[in-house]
């Protein structure tokens, strides 16, 4: 299925799912095929390039509809990501030192120019590196919005742990249960190495997911979850 970008609108609602497998040779003049000249496998290159190809239109197409939402007169944020690179680069793949950064996407959080928030920019020190988790506490502070206790740990926990991943493992399949810690440079820590303060934070989240998804939902009696 195709990925969803995360933003107060949809942005995929209109946009063809370009960027997802089937690799198929379905554009009529692909620029990158021809000026591919790699020493990678055929099927290897093949995919390569229709996926660039398809990054490139989706490129054309997010311009067009940010500058959509910049002529409104409302105030509107995106948040940009994908939840993942195609499992396409075989040769990569084969070195183990490639595992967290096969891995990683890019992201953007964006605000239109009728936004309080328009000429600013996030700290990079605290978003170079992070996770789709920590998505809507970033836009947030970014945007000086209220916020609700769940928000308020989410930032918290994302100052002592900048990434949080289940999706790497030592045989590069996409999870086995374990967790990958990244701090703010991207590089991988272990659980024993966080600080105190850090995995306090951590248990603290795992109780929240717990009760969110197979608890009673305790934590809603105490508006956890309600903006403030």
């Amino acid at each position: 299925m195709c990925s969803t970008t995360a933003t107060t609108l949809n942005l995929f609602s209109w946009l063809p799912c370009k960027n997802h497998a089937p690799y198929d040779d379905y554009y009529a003049n692909n620029q990158f095929r021809e000026a591919d000249v790699s020493q990678l496998s055929d099927d290897e290159k093949w995919a390569i390039d229709s996926y660039i190809k398809g990054i490139n239109l989706t490129d054309q197409a997010t311009e067009d509809f940010l500058n959509q939402l910049n002529s409104m007169d409302k105030p509107i944020a995106v948040i940009f990501y994908g939840d993942h690179l195609p499992g396409i680069y075989t040769t990569a793949a084969s070195d183990k030192d490639n595992t967290t950064v096969l891995h990683e996407t890019d992201y953007f959080i964006w605000p239109n120019q009728a936004s309080a928030s328009a000429s600013i920019k996030l700290d990079q020190q605290t978003s170079n590196y992070t996770s789709s988790n920590y998505f809507m506490a970033l836009a947030a502070e970014y945007m000086n919005a209220k916020i609700s206790p769940y928000l308020e740990m989410l930032t918290q926990t994302q100052t002592q742990i900048p990434t949080i991943s289940r999706l790497v493992s030592s045989n590069n399949s996409w999870g086995d249960g374990s967790a990958t810690y990244l701090d703010a440079n991207g590089n991988r820590i272990k659980r024993k190495d966080l600080s105190q303060k850090a995995k306090q934070l951590l248990d603290d989240y795992r109780l929240v997911q717990y009760d969110m998804t197979k608890g009673k939902g305790y934590l809603n009696d105490y508006d956890f979850f309600a903006v403030q």
